[in-house]
């Protein structure tokens, strides 16, 4: 099992200043390997990645100030230019950009001979040397990559670690859930979660502002620090919905062992005039965590889950009366529509459990 472990820095003027440099020289070899990358190809000669590894070399001996960053990150940058390409052609991402100085703000480790390693206090990155971090949860596994990463609060470490799988339910439970706006969820046990609205709740703070930095001079001193109060909010929101999600997502695998959600479009459906709602509650980062974490995750046909009834199966548009009420017109069953949609979930993934 593949698991990533996020950590801040205990930082100073020493670590700052020396991230600042890698972070300029990696970004200096993206955007020098793309120039080369398509000068050959107006060429008609087409580098790999290996091609760029061994120019990389050469471009050390004629900047000495590249010796000071490790080979191996200058290879996961150019690594990572390879994916952009490869990513094109395949068409599921844009043409690669140059990398500008505003949204370069992360490079990466790989690991070699265990010189990449935690010890009690602290992690050994290759060539930059010991780092202190915050709440230094110890990492049962393999350590194979890491990054270090400027957010708008401080510079992070994501170390990628392979782990032993982790069992966190070995009962035979079973639940359905219905996702919503109202409430965050509503399983088919009747248990209704509040929709917590983070982003909502910072809105106004937001509005306000962005309003002062809308006062600002473009690109001075006080408009670069606005824009970090603003990426601060950002942040605590992204925080606190992540921390909620991952509660909820153990709560479900810890209690279940077998859990149905629908097989939701979330791409097409944040298109609609309830796109911020939806990805304010983060549907599809819950998902993914029920899938790495529960033992049988089962993705269901979403249609017509919310007008079929629980009970005799009868779907109609008509058996939903409002938003909050579910009345079949065949049987005459009455309950709350989620939770009856709910009910249907787990009915479709489990058809011979009830």
């Amino acid at each position: 099992m593949i698991r990533t472990y996020t950590y801040k820095l205990y930082s100073n003027k020493k670590v700052e200043a020396k991230f600042d440099r890698w972070l300029d020289g990696t970004r200096y070899v993206y955007n020098l390997a793309k120039e080369t990358k398509e000068t050959a190809y107006k060429s008609g000669v087409s580098l790999s990645c290996y091609d760029l590894f061994k120019q990389l070399t050469e471009c050390r001996k004629e900047f000495s100030w590249l010796k000071d960053i490790h080979s191996h990150t200058l290879q996961c940058v150019i690594e990572r230019l390879d994916t952009s390409y490869k990513n094109f052609f395949s068409k599921r991402a844009k043409y690669p950009k140059w990398a500008k100085k505003k949204d370069w703000k992360s490079f990466g480790f790989k690991q070699s001979s265990n010189s990449l390693r935690q010890d009690s206090s602290r992690f050994i990155l290759p060539k930059f040397g010991k780092v202190k971090v915050f709440n230094n949860k110890k990492i049962d596994g393999t350590i194979k990559t890491a990054r270090l990463i400027r957010k708008a609060d401080g510079i992070y470490l994501n170390v990628i670690a392979e782990v032993a799988d982790k069992t966190y339910c070995n009962n035979e439970n079973q639940v359905g859930i219905d996702m919503g706006i109202k409430y965050f969820c509503v399983t088919s046990d009747a248990e209704f979660i509040e929709n917590p609205r983070f982003l909502e709740k910072q809105l106004k703070k937001l509005r306000i502002e962005q309003r002062k930095l809308s006062r600002q001079v473009k690109f001075s001193n006080r408009w670069y620090k606005q824009v970090n109060v603003i990426a601060r909010l950002y942040k605590k929101v992204a925080d606190a919905r992540k921390d909620f999600l991952h509660k909820k997502s153990t709560y479900f695998a810890t209690n279940y062992s077998n859990i149905a959600i629908e097989d939701l479009k979330i791409t097409n459906m944040v298109r609609s005039n309830l796109s911020r709602h939806i990805s304010d509650v983060s549907w599809g980062t819950f998902f993914e965590m029920l899938r790495y974490k529960a033992n049988n995750l089962v993705r269901v046909n979403p249609a017509y889950t919310s007008q079929e009834c629980s009970k005799c199966g009868h779907a109609c548009k008509e058996n939903r009366v409002t938003q909050s009420i579910f009345k079949c017109v065949s049987c005459g069953h009455e309950d709350n529509a989620d939770l009856d949609a709910a009910k249907v979930i787990e009915g479709r993934a489990f058809p011979n459990s009830r």
